[in-house]
């Protein structure tokens, strides 16, 4: 075969309508699966860091929200003693320690639901029974605010206080002592037992 020859063979099968129609087939199935490939490729690579970053940042602001809270909480409550006690006749400077059971209590919106299912069943004697079940349940009341799905609190129940710890001026007084002692007690609603107090070094 000359060179002539070749050359009008391989214009042919080009010029051919099949072999057009294949070859574009060919390329545009190589097109599809190489651009699936990369979008596949390209999700699995941004999804995943995405995701764990997300649930990560949401529980650290979470903790580091309740711990502000706590720490905000414990400060007004030491001033406020603070300053109720040193209005104390004879008590005269003081350090206060509060100690908590537990952090702040928060409440949700709960609501109640009652299923009943009525049965009836009839014996081969023409005697009917029937069967009522009923299902209680309760879901905790979402609310939407902006993009946020968070629990509709009721309310918020400050953290339980389980001792406190005062050193005063005047506590060498056993008198001011009990003074200090009952107005604390009193004011949390804890035994005097759980409130310790000692007199302040010269």
């Amino acid at each position: 075969m000359g060179k002539g020859d070749w050359k009008k063979e391989l214009a042919n099968v080009i010029n051919d309508k099949k072999f057009l129609n294949a070859v574009c087939i060919a390329l545009v199935l190589a097109f599809v699966l190489l651009a699936i490939s990369f979008l596949t490729t390209g999700r699995k690579k941004e999804a995943k860091p995405t995701s764990v970053n997300t649930t990560t940042q949401n529980s650290s602001d979470i903790q580091s929200q309740s711990e502000e809270t706590m720490n905000s909480y414990e400060a007004q409550e030491k001033k406020e003693l603070k300053n109720l006690l040193t209005k104390i006749e004879n008590v005269g400077e003081v350090e206060v320690m509060i100690y908590f059971k537990s952090g702040e209590v928060k409440v949700p919106a709960t609501e109640n639901t009652t299923q009943e299912a009525t049965t009836e069943e009839t014996d081969n004697q023409g005697g009917k029974r029937t069967n009522t079940q009923q299902t209680d349940g309760s879901k905790v009341v979402m609310a939407v605010e902006g993009s946020k799905n968070e629990p509709y609190i009721l309310q918020t129940n400050k953290p339980e206080i389980s001792g406190v710890v005062i050193v005063a001026e005047g506590a060498s007084s056993s008198k001011v002592k009990y003074d200090i002692q009952v107005a604390v007690s009193s004011l949390y609603g804890i035994s005097i037992d759980k409130v310790n107090v000692y007199p302040m070094k010269n």
